[in-house]
């Protein structure tokens, strides 16, 4: 492996002992050329010492780097958000479905999420809410699949929707969902949760008809 060095001119840009651009660097934070909450290694008089946090300067706090999943992108746009009264009822019926529990998993979303939170995905605006995916990978993905198959969801410009999904959920354990795309459909909970897109559907076209298809969810979910 040959040993990188930095250009006495530009301390931003580094090369190899044989003269090749290799990159340039970006940070958003760095003292004494170390990024934050690295350690810096140089080449003294040909010998390799570590710079540690801890003997930075002036006993500077070098703040954290954010994850690039911490990002404010713009959200799902749900078509048919408000667009009759009956309408209104639909993001809040399948959050309330969201979260309860079910035969095959405790719920699809972290009962504690908040009400406003989840409905923040759905309105296209820029945002940094995360919520927690309860579900599985594969159901996460098959949901989100089938809400654009389906046409109930639009994407805002210059995003795809595993970017959003990506920035926008986590599971129980904080992670972010990668690779998306690559996934594929769950084995046992496509029914369920095609009954849940349902809710959203403007098909479903009046109230009767609505409550009727929540019983139904209901009664898979093991009880009303």
């Amino acid at each position: 492996m040959r040993r990188l060095i930095t250009m006495e001119d530009n301390p931003k840009t580094i090369i190899n002992v044989a003269g090749d651009y290799v990159q340039s660097k970006h940070v958003d934070y760095e003292i004494n050329n170390v990024e934050a909450g690295g350690i810096g290694i140089q080449f003294v008089n040909g010998k390799q010492t570590t710079i540690k946090p801890s003997s930075f300067p002036n006993g500077k706090t070098i703040p954290k780097k954010k994850s690039s999943h911490f990002l404010e992108t713009r959200t799902f746009i749900y078509r048919y958000n408000n667009a009759r009264p009956e309408d209104s009822r639909r993001l809040p019926l399948l959050f309330q479905f969201l979260t309860k529990e079910h035969h095959h998993t405790k719920s699809y979303l972290e009962p504690e999420t908040k009400p406003d939170d989840f409905y923040a995905l759905f309105n296209g605006e820029l945002s940094d809410t995360v919520v927690t995916w309860t579900g599985s990978k594969q159901d996460l993905y098959y949901f989100i699949k089938r809400l654009k198959e389906r046409n109930l969801i639009e994407i805002p410009q210059s995003l795809t929707i595993w970017t959003i999904t990506q920035n926008h959920f986590s599971d129980r354990r904080g992670n972010y969902f990668e690779e998306m795309r690559n996934q594929h459909n769950p084995k046992t909970s496509l029914p369920v949760i095609e009954r849940l897109i349902d809710i959203l559907d403007p098909a479903v076209t009046d109230t009767a008809e609505l409550d009727d298809l929540c019983r139904k969810i209901g009664g898979s979910f093991g009880g009303k």
